[in-house]
């Protein structure tokens, strides 16, 4: 496994104020340890991986796929995050450092299929069923675009 990654590698260009954000929550933190923080409070760290660098990113995203992976296992009611989680990964592919995260196109266009099939388990409601696939779609329409 790649080594933890440093402050630099989540705030590459020096005083990003949200990515400094992200390294309080996740530096130094093993994957394990990511998963589990993430699982326990989604709401409190999705948007973390808006903003940390794409070495940080590659690193923790094990975090947020296993997160997706077992939500309908574990589904509580609301929409788990899903939708922003869309946003943050689209985000990713708009960043300079976004070569650090196109090696993980495969796994993302997966985890693509896999909130469409399972939307329902992300979302009651249709309205917000809506919402998810239209993030989930836009990811999708960006990562054509590195590709």
């Amino acid at each position: 496994m790649a080594q933890l990654p440093t402050e630099h590698d989540f705030d590459p260009y020096g005083g990003d104020l949200d990515a400094q954000w992200a390294w309080k929550n996740f530096g130094g933190v093993s994957i394990d340890s990511a998963t589990r923080m993430f699982r326990e409070k989604p709401e409190w760290y999705q948007e973390d991986f808006m903003s940390m660098g794409g070495i940080a990113f590659a690193y923790y995203f094990p975090a947020v796929e296993t997160y997706l992976l077992e939500t309908p296992e574990t589904y509580g009611g609301d929409d788990r995050c899903v939708w922003i989680l869309a946003h943050c990964i689209r985000n990713q592919f708009q960043m300079k450092t976004k070569s650090y995260v196109l090696p993980l196109v495969p796994r993302i266009q997966s985890l693509i299929q896999f909130v469409r099939k399972n939307v329902g388990c992300f979302e009651d409601e249709e309205s917000g069923q809506a919402r998810i696939i239209d993030a989930w779609t836009e990811l999708e329409a960006e990562i054509l675009l590195h590709q």
